[in-house]
């Protein structure tokens, strides 16, 4: 994946033409779909009934169950190989020519139009037996409850495409992990696994029995584990856009999460299928950046989480299972990962803020385990039809209420203070292999010194950075004097490179001082140069993301992040009332 560019791509959104294949592009997979949903509940004959019905008789799922979920399997696999394919393209390449320039955008792309129809598909197929709470569609058409959930997610991250084309456009081009439709894309492609894990507990109300059925928990927990683990991507790529704590929580909260879920579904040794499934698909997910010579998105394994879950499940049950593991894997867990990250990542976590990786860790894991204790009841209650004993609601709630006050604490980061530094840099005769240049500019690597006027003692990261030339590096600054450090490795200052000192500090200030950036005229961002001088830090995300326009109103900035964030946690909501409807007992009908 060598390419040479000497212009800069468009900064905004997509041309009209590419908006019109894409437009194509769905309508190969939809009508098709479409056309068996009418033929499918008409009674006539088709290929997709015949193989639901087949796929039934050997599985012994319902046939509203077994092809969908092998349908959603495979689109979400498509999928996440596409997104872990395309993040280390954008943080060495930079930005696209156009969607459709970008080999790695197709397998998003139909990954999430399969798992949309794989909802509708499993709401096409809904025939008796039907578990004893559905939503009606006609008179006559009821839907599993789990097909709902399974559409809606899939909606969610369908729409997230056209909700990207319109980002742009409004907002310049965002071309990392967590831009806000991204978010809305990844969230909704991942969140069909909740929908599959509710789809099975009806499965199994109506009869569904056997090795592959029983095995089918703990390794949704894995694929659960596996899709959201994809959030914490760029922390394992080195290129973190969101201050250190964002992935502690993230760590605790998915892992306690989906490990619970899949201890409680398997009994002993539930934890290591879950892990085998997420280690095993980091090993898919690398073969196609491996072979074009693109960075590898390396995990914490999660194995001190596991180790404790499973300990905990022998002397504890329910809730207090779930404080006991919380509690557990938020500090010997987070110990555990810290330990490994000095090996794993990029950005080890620093072992002079481990109190706080502590704290937040042990909060986060703790609602994790309380959302997973949640969760298993709610898909035992559906199974068996007996309601549990005890609290049923209000620790999954307060769970979830501690998972979004937590994450609202740690994941925005905050803007620097006035901070300056006097910058020296000086030539070096070369610097590390670029994997895929993308300039034909001179070379010239340059160490960096730094003159800080107010010294950093407490800083999480203090390092090197660069970006986008066709590779990207980070170097740790070395102390040489009192408020003076100098990166360890050469950076490069040339071509389409982006350079700079990148600051994180505990409160969660995010912060650059610039080296060198080209000019973009596309994105009107002017060149910075490479020159000895002091210069002022500036917000981390107007140097890594310079295309961001700064003339768009406020105001309009707010609505859409709004409407985003509506669209996100009108999701999750959905997942709690979806569950919660399909566990109630007592007052049962046959529609709801």
């Amino acid at each position: 994946m060598h390419v040479l560019a000497h212009e800069a791509p468009p900064a905004g959104g997509a041309e009209f033409s590419q908006v019109l294949i894409a437009a194509a592009m769905s309508a190969l997979v939809f009508v098709p779909v479409l056309l068996f949903v009418v033929a499918e509940r008409a009674g006539r004959g088709n290929v997709l009934g015949r193989l639901a019905d087949r796929v039934a008789d050997r599985t012994g799922l319902p046939r509203w169950a077994g092809l969908p979920m092998g349908l959603a399997g495979l689109s979400g696999v498509s999928a996440l190989v596409g997104v872990y394919w395309d993040v280390p393209i954008h943080m060495e390449l930079g930005r696209d020519e156009g969607p459709l320039a970008n080999p790695s955008h197709f397998p998003i792309y139909f990954g999430l139009m399969g798992i949309l129809a794989s909802g509708i598909v499993s709401a096409a197929l809904a025939r008796d037996p039907l578990p004893a709470r559905t939503i009606k569609v006609t008179g006559n058409w009821r839907v599993p409850l789990g097909s709902v959930q399974m559409t809606a997610t899939g909606l969610v991250g369908v729409a997230g495409f056209p909700l990207d084309d319109v980002w742009h456009r409004l907002f310049g081009q965002d071309v990392t992990e967590w831009g806000p439709t991204h978010i809305l894309m990844i969230g909704g492609g991942v969140g069909v696994v909740i929908g599959l894990q509710l789809l099975l507990a009806e499965a199994r109300q109506v009869g569904a029995h056997g090795r592959l059925v029983r095995l089918l928990g703990p390794l949704l927990a894995g694929a659960w584990l596996m899709g959201a683990s994809t959030f914490l991507m760029e922390f394992d790529l080195g290129v973190p856009q969101f201050p250190m704590l964002a992935q502690v929580v993230l760590v605790g909260l998915v892992g306690a999460w989906t490990l619970t879920v899949g201890r409680l579904s398997w009994g002993p040794g539930g934890t290591l299928i879950v892990l085998g499934v997420l280690l095993g698909s980091r090993v898919l997910f690398s073969v196609i950046p491996a072979l074009n010579d693109l960075h590898l998105a390396v995990p914490l394994p999660y194995v001190a989480e596991a180790v404790v879950v499973e300990a905990a499940a022998l002397f504890a049950t329910r809730w207090r299972f779930a404080l006991v593991a919380g509690v557990g894997a938020g500090t010997v867990g987070m110990l555990g990962e810290a330990a490994l990250s000095t090996f794993l990542m990029p950005n080890p976590w620093p072992a002079q803020q481990l109190a706080w990786f502590v704290v937040y860790g042990t909060a986060a894991a703790v609602a994790g385990a309380l959302i997973g204790v949640w969760q298993h009841e709610r898909i035992e209650e559906v199974a068996e039809r007996a309601e549990s004993a005890g609290p049923r609601h209000l620790p999954g709630l307060v769970g979830a209420l501690a998972a979004v006050g937590l994450m609202a604490a740690v994941a925005v980061p905050q803007d620097p203070p006035p901070l300056s530094g006097a910058v020296r840099l000086t030539d070096a005769a070369t610097g590390f292999e670029v994997s895929n240049p993308n300039s034909d500019a001179a070379p010239r690597w340059v160490h960096a010194t730094v003159t800080l006027e107010h010294p950093v003692e407490d800083a999480v990261w203090l390092n090197g950075f660069a970006w986008q030339g066709g590779d990207f590096a980070t170097t740790p600054l070395e102390r040489v004097g009192d408020g003076v450090y100098r990166t360890a490795q050469p950076l490069p200052v040339y071509g389409q490179w982006k350079s700079g000192v990148r600051l994180h500090t505990p409160d969660g200030v995010m912060a650059i001082l610039p080296l060198y950036a080209p000019a973009d005229p596309a994105a009107n961002a002017p060149a910075i140069e490479a020159r000895d001088g002091a210069r002022a830090f500036m917000a981390e995300i107007d140097f890594l993301q310079r295309e961001r326009k700064s003339d768009t109103p406020a105001v309009l900035w707010a609505v859409a992040y709004v409407v985003v964030g509506l669209i996100f946690a009108g999701m999750w909501v959905l997942f709690a009332w979806l569950y919660a409807g399909a566990a109630r007992v007592r007052g049962v009908h046959r529609a709801v």
